[in-house]
C-alpha cells in the first residue's frame, strides 16, 4: 500500500446531512441571552468607569466644563456618581429590554416555522472512529 492510500484512510468520512430547523426553546434563548447580556452591561460598566477615570485625570472633563460654560451657563460641570447611577439603570432597563426582545423573536420565529416547514440547514457531520478501529490503531503503532 503506498503513503497516498494509507493518508486517504486517516481521515475521517464526511457526509452531507440536511436538518430543518422547526423550534427554538425560549426558555433556552432567555438564559442564553439574560446570561449575555449582564456579561454585557458589565463590560460596559467597567469600561465607562475607566473611560471616565482617563476622562478626569487628563482633564478632558474640565476642558469640556469650561467650554459648555461658554454657551452663557454660570456654571456647568459632571457629578460623574450621578451618571455612573443612571447608566446603570438605564443599563439594567437594556438588559431586560433586550432579553424579552430575543425572546419574542423566537416566539416568532417558532410561529413562523409552523407556517412555513422550518429552515432547512445543511450539515457536514464526520464520521468518529473508536480506538477499537484497527486502521487507526495500525497508524499509532507505527509511529
Amino acid at each position: 500500500m503506498n503513503s497516498s492510500q494509507k493518508s486517504t484512510k486517516h481521515r475521517p468520512r464526511v457526509r452531507r446531512v440536511s436538518r430543518v430547523i422547526r423550534d427554538i426553546d425560549p426558555w433556552s434563548v432567555f438564559k442564553v441571552g439574560l446570561v449575555f447580556h449582564l456579561v454585557l452591561y458589565f463590560v460596559a460598566l467597567i469600561t465607562l468607569v475607566l473611560l471616565w477615570n482617563v476622562a478626569k485625570s487628563t482633564g478632558t472633563i474640565d476642558n469640556l466644563e469650561n467650554f459648555m460654560e461658554s454657551f452663557g451657563w454660570e456654571t456647568f460641570s459632571f457629578d460623574g456618581g450621578k451618571l455612573f447611577g443612571n447608566m446603570s439603570v438605564l443599563g439594567l432597563f437594556l438588559v431586560i429590554l433586550l432579553t424579552g426582545l430575543w425572546v419574542l423573536m423566537a416566539t416568532i420565529f417558532n410561529l413562523i416555522t409552523d407556517l412555513v416547514g422550518g429552515v432547512r440547514v445543511t450539515v457536514l457531520e464526520e464520521e468518529v472512529r473508536t480506538s477499537n478501529d484497527p486502521v487507526v490503531e495500525a497508524g499509532e503503532s507505527g509511529q
